[in-house]
């Protein structure tokens, strides 16, 4: 009597557990959007450039993680363009005269988040919170200089953006950031799922420490996003025999 009785409780406990397992799975999909992104300077550079505008920019690529229940582990691998367009009116050229200088910068990256997301509301249509870091990694980059003086005439130049750690690389190859996002979620199909995310990438400062010291410039850029992404996932669910 004693063996039914122990097998009826040990089946009653693992009832929930094979629930639970029910709602655990594996995802991977594919992300696209735009984004607009900008530097945000301190210090010297705040004094130099008196403004900082968005710049528009693309983004696209692979998306995986976990999910179990109401939580998800979401990371990937996107390719997001950055940048920014600056300018500043007190440009003071060697003969004492002041200028106008305008710079856009174009930058592109590898970004891999790191993310926790959690959902609320129900599994129709889900309101989510993300956050956690971003790791940018710099692929390339251009930067076109303008300048105007007056009574003088107006000339530009185009550059390239070094990444690196050298004396002459401006920016870091590698960049972190943190990243906070609020979303929606909605099932599509048996097995996937259509996300919307608006993104806040605060990076980090994106300078090279022994660029902007040999140059004696004190001060932070960092380069800071919104970017729009939509994702479409296809969750593989543990226990599933399929």
């Amino acid at each position: 009597m004693k063996k039914p009785c122990i097998l009826l409780l040990t089946i009653s406990a693992l009832i929930p557990f094979t629930g639970k397992a029910q709602t655990s799975s594996f995802f991977i999909g594919g992300s696209a959007g735009g984004n607009l992104s900008q530097y945000s300077y301190t210090a010297d550079y705040a004094d130099a450039w008196t403004s900082s505008k968005p710049k528009p920019g693309l983004n696209g690529g692979v998306v995986f993680g976990m999910e179990y229940d109401k939580m998800a582990i979401v990371s990937g691998v996107s390719f997001i363009q950055k940048g920014t367009k600056s300018e500043t009116d007190n440009y003071r050229l060697e003969n004492g005269s002041i200028g106008y200088l305008k710079v856009r910068e174009n930058t592109s990256f590898l970004q891999i988040p790191l993310l926790f997301r959690y959902r609320f509301l129900s599994e129709k249509f889900g309101l989510t919170a993300s956050a956690g870091p971003s790791f940018n990694i710099g692929l390339a980059g251009s930067t076109r200089l303008e300048m105007q003086v007056a009574n003088v005439g107006s000339q530009s130049r185009s550059s390239t953006v070094q990444f690196g750690s050298g004396i002459n690389d401006t920016y870091r190859r590698f960049q972190p950031g943190f990243i906070l996002s609020p979303g929606m979620l909605m099932p599509v199909g048996e097995k996937g799922k259509l996300a919307a995310n608006i993104m806040w990438d605060l990076g980090f400062n994106a300078l090279n420490k022994r660029s902007s010291s040999a140059n004696g410039i004190d001060g932070k850029i960092m380069n800071v996003s919104m970017i729009l992404s939509v994702t479409y996932t296809h969750h593989f669910v543990f226990g599933d025999k399929y």
